[in-house]
């Protein structure tokens, strides 16, 4: 059967969640969802508008670059499938037997580019989370960002999953938060 992963595994309390990169069909063949910038997706609890505006802000431009150049190595895939059709059907045609090598090395390389580029991107997010988890505790949120299958090699049918969690902070973190505010 394999390892199946869903989103209950990356946030298996239910807690207030923006999904950035679901583990859908398509989810590996699309951009990452943008995130969201409006009041209405903020955390419930949250009161402070300046920070929710910030943080998302913060947020938007490197969870909008991920997957930026996914669509091209779909291309590139489909381009591979017709030159590998015209050798099996003209296998003499040279040009098509020269470049369907180089085209196969092109689109493994951009996809190992796009993945480690949306690594990197993954610690910016991480940091940014980090950045602003502090300013999230006194309105009672723990910030966690949590990644799984992000990586070139993952086991089959797994797509990556990104999220935010916006948990509640635990009882011994809110009596030192409290102590120290006094």
């Amino acid at each position: 059967m394999g390892l199946t992963t869903s989103k209950e595994e990356l946030n298996p309390l239910n807690y207030p969640a923006i999904w950035i990169s679901e583990p859908t069909m398509f989810s590996d063949f699309r951009k990452a969802n943008g995130f969201p910038t409006d009041p209405q997706s903020k955390p419930v609890g949250l009161k402070d508008d300046a920070l929710w505006d910030n943080f998302s802000n913060a947020m938007k431009v490197p969870v909008s670059k991920l997957n930026e150049y996914i669509g091209w190595m779909y291309l590139l895939y489909i381009v591979v499938l017709v030159m590998c059709l015209l050798i099996g059907i003209g296998g003499r045609i040279l040009w098509v037997q020269i470049l369907t090598f180089p085209v196969i090395l092109i689109n493994l390389a951009g996809h190992v580019y796009i993945i480690k580029r949306n690594q990197r991107l993954d610690e910016e997010i991480g940091k940014i989370v980090q950045t602003y988890e502090i300013q999230f505790l006194p309105h009672n949120i723990q910030l966690e960002y949590v990644t799984r299958w992000t990586a070139f090699c993952k086991p089959r049918h797994q797509r990556a999953m990104r999220v935010v969690l916006f948990g509640p902070v635990p009882n011994q973190d809110r009596l030192n938060l409290t102590d120290d505010m006094a």
